[in-house]
């Protein structure tokens, strides 16, 4: 049984060769057989008629010089000086009868040697028995003519008027002889050239009809053969696009031990071990963001460089968790633990964001190249805020009776900056991740909405790129202690169109407000920041300014007023209690 490709298309051709072979050893057969009819016709039967058909010529040529030799005997006597001559004649035609009939006799017997099996029955059965037979009666006939002359000569007319009849006799008796075996070789070559005309004929449609059922037979082992092949390719290609489009339990199943089965085999095989790895990356993808894990199988080199680049990175941790872990059932607090990081995560990966780990309930996350754009990483991470904390909203209101009025909440830090971003760790244990000042800006953004009030911080340069598609508030300018450098605090407050009148008049008198705080004419910043708690007296942020500048009045900065605040403790409560 054949099993490999390659066999069974070597058995076409070899059915092919095989087929051209025998068609070839039939024609040449045949052939063979023509070409001796033919030969036999036209090297051997052919001269014999020729010289039995000279010889006959030759006997009535004879037979009229006998009777014209006659008429001069019995009109002149037979010492006429014209006989001679009819004598000189009649040996010469003697001899070419002789000449004829060895020529005859030659070509019988040559084809009796070389070609025996035409000669060996039917007409040409015993021809050169026939031809010696047919010399013999004419050998008679030539003694008896000798002996007509010789009683011519001797004066004896009455004797070679006997001796006449005698010699007719004879010669009628060879050319009727002579002429039925004309007849009969005449048609014996008829009779060989029609069969060789017949057998040309079949040879002809045997040779057609062998080429057209070796056709029909090739095409439809081929036929069967492509077909086969293309059903394999076929299925092959289907199942492979399968698997494309995720259906890792597609199999091929290839009937039989050729190299089909083994394809399929192999194809099984791959995607067993496929569907290994897919879970094994569905479980590890569970302590790895799936971008991350993606980006590291697309990118060898990624799991042992690391490089530095501008990115965003985002911060969110949960208040009052501590009261919430010490007053809540193990069961409960799981449910909303799950629920909470839930709520969390999934802004983060579904703005284009890579989760960058856990530590309690504070959730770090991190966008830029090449998980998305390097000019929008900070929208991004400002819209993952919004929704962060809209889903806490959610999330307050299903958990409402467990949560209670103990104040818990959300605050985002939102820092844009150089980070070093790889696999960083130690030799037996390393993780994805971003390190450097932008990701301690970020946890202090978010510890700093503790002071003033608000829920979500963005640095300065966050601002920059994202402020033309998210609405922000200038909250503050500080300078950190230790340092000169100034930081420009913005609040987040929604997405871009999305804010209220109200909201966007309290936005601006707020910004007024801090125009006339940090120009120091506090007279004209207080009224401002009244207003904006009268329309909303939980802005922490306004009274933290109405604060400070009542110790500013008190000259309790150790320096000039010069529109930012001197930062000793970013996280004390003192600059909102006093």
């Amino acid at each position: 049984m054949l099993r490999t490709v390659r066999a069974k298309f070597l058995g076409v051709a070899a059915f092919f060769v095989v087929c051209l072979t025998i068609g070839t050893g039939f024609s040449v057969i045949q052939s063979l057989g023509i070409n001796g009819d033919l030969e036999a016709v036209s090297r051997y039967v052919t001269p014999v008629k020729d010289a039995l058909s000279d010889v006959r010529a030759r006997q009535l040529e004879q037979i009229s010089l006998l009777d014209r030799y006659m008429r001069v005997v019995e009109s002149d006597g037979a010492e006429a000086s014209l006989l001679s001559g009819i004598e000189i004649e009649i040996s010469a035609k003697q001899i070419q009868i002789g000449q004829a009939f060895r020529k005859a006799f030659t070509s019988a017997a040559l084809g009796r040697a070389q070609a025996s099996s035409h000669f060996d029955q039917g007409v040409l059965l015993n021809l050169d028995v026939r031809m010696r037979e047919f010399s013999d009666i004419s050998s008679q006939f030539n003694i008896g003519m000798e002996k007509l002359l010789e009683s011519v000569r001797a004066g004896d007319i009455t004797t070679a008027q006997r001796q006449e009849n005698i010699v007719r006799g004879i010669h009628r008796n060879i050319v009727l002889n002579l002429r039925s075996e004309i007849l009969r070789l005449e048609r014996y070559v008829s009779e060989t050239v029609e069969a060789v005309s017949v057998q040309e004929d079949f040879l002809i449609q045997a040779e057609f009809i062998m080429m057209l059922v070796a056709g029909i037979v090739g095409f439809g082992l081929a036929y069967y053969l492509g077909v086969g092949v293309a059903r394999t390719v076929a299925d092959t290609t289907k199942a492979i696009n399968s698997v494309q489009s995720g259906k890792l339990d597609t199999s091929l199943d290839f009937k039989g031990q050729g190299d089909f089965s083994a394809l399929a085999n192999a194809f099984n095989r791959m995607t067993r071990e496929l569907r290994v790895r897919f879970r094994m990356r569905e479980r590890f993808g569970k302590y790895v963001d799936p971008k991350v894990l993606n980006n590291l199988l697309a990118q060898e080199t990624a799991l042992e460089t690391s490089q530095k680049r501008v990115m965003t990175v985002s911060v969110v941790n949960l208040t009052g968790f501590d009261w919430l872990a010490e007053h809540t059932a193990p069961e409960q607090l799981v449910d909303f633990l799950n629920d909470y990081l839930t709520a969390m995560t999934e802004p983060i990966s579904g703005h284009s964001g890579i989760i960058d780990n856990f530590i309690g309930d504070r959730v770090m996350g991190f966008w830029g190249p090449p998980f998305c754009n390097e000019k929008s990483h900070a929208l991004h991470a400002c819209k993952a805020a919004l929704e962060q904390v809209a889903r806490f909203n959610a999330l307050k209101t299903k958990y409402a009776d467990l949560i209670g009025d103990h104040g818990l909440d959300i605050r985002v830090g939102i820092a844009t900056g150089e980070v070093v971003v790889g696999s960083i760790g130690t030799d037996k244990s390393r993780a994805y991740t971003v390190v450097g000042d932008c990701v301690n800006y970020a946890h202090r953004l978010e510890k700093a909405n503790r002071i003033y009030g608000t829920r979500i911080l963005a640095s300065n340069e966050t601002a920059a790129l994202a402020s033309s598609d998210v609405e922000m508030r200038d909250l503050d300018h500080v300078v950190l202690l230790g340092t000169e450098q100034v930081v420009y605090l913005y609040e987040v407050l929604s997405e871009n169109g999305h804010l209220s009148d109200a909201r966007r008049e309290w936005r601006k008198d707020y910004e007024t407000a801090m125009g006339f705080y940090r120009d120091g004419t506090f007279d004209q910043a207080i009224p401002l920041f009244e207003k904006v708690l009268e329309f909303n007296g939980a802005d922490f942020a306004a009274q933290l300014m109405i604060n400070r500048m009542e110790r500013l009045s008190r000259r309790e900065q150790d320096r000039e007023w010069n529109g930012t605040w001197v930062v000793r403790d970013p996280y004390e409560r003192r600059d909102v209690e006093s």
